[in-house]
C-alpha cells in the first residue's frame, strides 16, 4: 500500500476561506474509499464531532511560502542569527561567540571558506565567509582569543541557542495581581 498525505491546504474546507500566514490550521486524515484524505480547517470552523472516524488529527500554523520569501534567511536559523548579532561588535566575548558560530556554521556548509590570513603579527587573524544564502560576504575576526574567552563565548552562544530555539512563556498580570501564562 503506497501512503501519500497531501500537503497542507491554502484554504479551510468548512468555510472555502483563506487562510492567514501564522494561523492555526487543524488537520485530520481519514481513510475513504482506499484512500487517504486530507482536511484542513480553521480554529473557529473546527467541531470535535469532526474527527469521527479520523487517523490522525492535529494543528499546526500555516506557513505561507510568499510571506517567508520575503524574511531574512537569518529569522531561520537562530545560529545564523546569533553570528550576526556578534559579528559586528567589538566586545572580545560577542567577537567569540562570533568566530564559534561562523566554525559551526562553515561545518553545516551554510558558509563556505574563502580565505584565512595568515598575518603573524599577533594582532589579529581574519577569516573570510560567504553566505551560501544570499552570497553574502563575511569578515570574521579572530584576535588571538584566549581558551577562557573561547570558552565564555561557546557558554554565551549555548544558553542564546537555547532561549532562541524554547523561548520562555509570556507572563501576563491579570487585574487582580495574578499572573497567567
Amino acid at each position: 500500500m503506497d501512503i501519500r498525505i497531501g500537503k497542507q491546504g491554502r484554504s479551510c474546507v468548512a468555510t472555502n476561506r483563506q487562510f492567514e500566514h501564522g494561523e492555526e490550521v487543524i488537520s485530520l486524515v481519514r481513510y475513504e474509499n482506499q484512500e487517504l484524505i486530507r482536511e484542513d480547517f480553521a480554529k473557529e470552523a473546527w467541531e470535535q464531532g469532526r474527527s469521527g472516524g479520523a487517523l490522525a488529527v492535529w494543528s499546526s500554523p500555516f506557513i505561507d511560502p510568499k510571506v517567508v520569501e520575503q524574511e531574512p534567511p537569518e529569522r531561520f536559523s537562530p545560529l545564523r542569527q546569533l553570528f550576526y548579532n556578534s559579528v559586528e561588535s567589538t566586545d572580545r566575548c560577542e567577537l567569540a561567540k562570533a568566530f564559534l558560530a561562523a566554525q559551526l556554521l562553515r561545518r553545516q556548509k551554510v558558509f563556505r571558506l574563502l580565505k584565512e590570513s595568515d598575518d603573524s603579527d599577533g594582532e589579529s587573524r581574519v577569516t573570510l565567509y560567504t553566505d551560501r544564502i544570499g552570497n553574502r560576504l563575511i569578515e570574521v575576526r579572530d584576535p588571538n582569543l584566549s581558551y577562557t574567552e573561547l570558552e565564555a563565548g561557546r557558554v554565551a552562544l549555548l544558553r542564546e541557542l537555547a532561549e532562541l530555539e524554547n523561548p520562555e512563556p509570556e507572563t501576563v498580570e491579570v487585574s487582580n495581581g495574578e499572573q497567567q501564562n
